[in-house]
């Protein structure tokens, strides 16, 4: 169904324009037919007319109906579907043209590398500011997490309620790839949410991950996805703020969760 959708929204304009001249020819078919009819003697003359009166009516409500539906789609189901919809399609790599690595000879021992060091992050006590870089914070005598060794306990999350929070995923999870987001944003007075993201790519600073607000309510459902594929690895803050109808930020929550590519 939403390929459905995404076919109307891309093909909007050019069916708001047949429909549109659909409408104008049938119109005066059906003129024309109401005129006839006044006039008409013979009984074949005014079956023929009413027949083209009753097709024009008709095709006239279809195409009324394909304009509704058309507007309706535009302004009440795209702001719901996810932007994952509307990107191109990842093109399918050709092997033929692909070059491929030359083979790992018999009996070769490979060198081993050291494996890369994972830092943990500790929330703001303000949700609003990005959270202390723990490289800065080094103890003498204390020695980095290596992966594959088991990771402390995420750090709580920080603001969430039963009218904001972010279900899934959850606080301390590892994500990759594309990340779907599901929560609660329901309370009185609701104007809009976020979502955002502060890490490694980020440098620091909070980025939107949708690229927008909406100004829908959810309760325990769909928040948005987004393609992460292409960001560095590690901890990130994930920040879902909501705004009351006076576009004022009134609540936030916050969990920690770390991406694996």
């Amino acid at each position: 169904m939403d390929q459905f959708y995404v076919f109307i929204l891309h093909n909007d304009i050019p069916i708001y324009i047949i429909a549109t001249l659909g409408l104008f020819w049938y119109f005066s078919q059906l003129i024309r037919a109401q005129r006839q009819l006044r006039v008409a003697i013979f009984n074949l003359e005014r079956e023929t007319n009413t027949q083209i009166r009753n097709t024009a009516l008709i095709v006239i409500i279809i195409l009324a109906a394909i304009i509704g539906g058309v507007y309706y789609v535009n302004n009440q189901i795209a702001p719901t579907l996810p932007e994952t919809l509307f990107r191109d399609p990842t093109p399918t790599p050709d092997i033929f043209r692909t070059p491929l690595s030359s083979p790992t000879p018999l009996l070769t021992r490979q060198p081993t590398t050291t494996p890369p060091l994972v830092p943990t992050i500790t929330l703001a006590g303000n949700p609003g500011e990005p959270a202390d870089n723990p490289a800065d914070k080094t103890v003498p005598g204390e020695t980095a997490t290596a992966v594959g060794t088991p990771l402390p306990p995420p750090t709580p999350s920080v603001g969430c309620t039963l009218q904001l929070n972010i279900l899934e995923p959850r606080n301390g999870s590892v994500v990759a790839g594309t990340i779907t987001f599901n929560g609660t944003a329901n309370f009185e007075d609701f104007g809009y949410y976020t979502l955002e993201a502060n890490g490694p790519q980020t440098s620091g600073q909070w980025a939107s991950l949708l690229g927008r607000t909406i100004d829908q309510t959810v309760q325990e459902g769909f928040l948005g996805s987004v393609n992460l594929s292409e960001w560095q690895s590690g901890p990130y803050l994930i920040r879902l703020s909501a705004a009351n109808q006076a576009q004022n930020i009134i609540a936030q929550c916050v969990i920690q969760v770390t991406l694996q590519q």
